[in-house]
């Protein structure tokens, strides 16, 4: 299964709710710039399905994403805070998805999946390609 980690791009610094912060304008430059080169370079970019948190600013992400891969998301709660040995366990193990979400979550997903640290800025892509058996419970 190959698994890429997307987080949001630059979003507002302050809304009243943070469920409703949105991406900047400066933010969304970015991420279109980003997810062109990364569509042009993705091969087989029908097998993959993307999957969003909740937030407003990851939807507004993979709504940028989805634009440049032709394709259309997924929200998911479990984006927001689930943990991924649950999460490999909701999806086909023969498929490949993208999740845009935040952080912490996505370098600890990586870090639980591969035992490397990374550090995960907005807007970064990151690759994990992972056999969920060695995961299950």
């Amino acid at each position: 299964m190959k698994i890429y980690f997307i987080r949001h791009g630059e979003a507002e610094i302050y809304a009243e709710d943070d469920f409703k912060r949105k991406l900047t304008t400066i933010g969304r430059v970015k991420l279109e710039n980003s997810f062109k080169a990364f569509a042009n370079r993705l091969e087989d970019k029908r097998s993959y399905k993307i999957y969003s948190s909740p937030l407003e600013r990851a939807k507004e992400t993979a709504e940028i994403l989805a634009k440049h891969l032709d394709s259309d998301f997924e929200v998911k709660d479990y984006l927001a805070g689930g943990r991924i040995r649950d999460i490999l366990k909701t999806l086909d193990q023969d498929g490949n998805y993208i999740f845009v979400s935040h952080e912490p979550f996505i370098s600890n997903w990586i870090y639980q999946l591969t035992g490397e640290m990374k550090i995960v800025s907005r807007g970064s892509i990151n690759f994990v390609e992972i056999n969920p058996q060695d995961f299950a419970e």
